[in-house]
């Protein structure tokens, strides 16, 4: 196809497609299809908004690994606690942009279903995109 149609046509469709199957939750298909794209401007875009703490975020010091997951050996903290039933996120974890405040993925969707309001009560007006 490429060739055939200009290259923003192209990116719109793929887009689109992403757009759709991440309404439809299939996150992981959406990835799939991210991942797929030749296209730079598509291909890249599950890259932009991956984090990966390698520091407590309360403390500052180094993660290590022990029983098979990532935790703080000055202050016994986890990375990741959902804002909203205050679990370690062991999954996919999502996050706010503006505040970085986040969780597991239904929890932050059901939140934001009805409010705008940060989860974790920082005041910020939260966008999940």
């Amino acid at each position: 196809v490429r060739g055939l149609v200009d290259d923003v046509v192209l990116e719109h469709w793929w887009l689109s497609y992403v757009e759709l199957l991440q309404k439809l939750q299939l996150f992981t298909k959406a990835n799939e299809i991210l991942s797929q794209c030749a296209l730079p401007a598509v291909h890249t875009m599950n890259q932009q908004s991956t984090t990966v703490y390698t520091a407590c975020t309360r403390c500052g010091k180094g993660l290590s690994r022990s029983a098979g997951a990532w935790w703080c050996d000055r202050c016994r903290a986890p990375p990741a606690r959902c804002a909203v039933c205050h679990a370690v996120v062991k999954g996919l974890f999502v996050w706010c942009q503006g505040c970085g405040h986040g969780g597991h993925i239904q929890h932050i969707m059901e939140w934001t279903e009805r409010r705008t309001s940060c989860p974790a009560g920082c005041g910020h007006h939260c966008q999940y995109h």
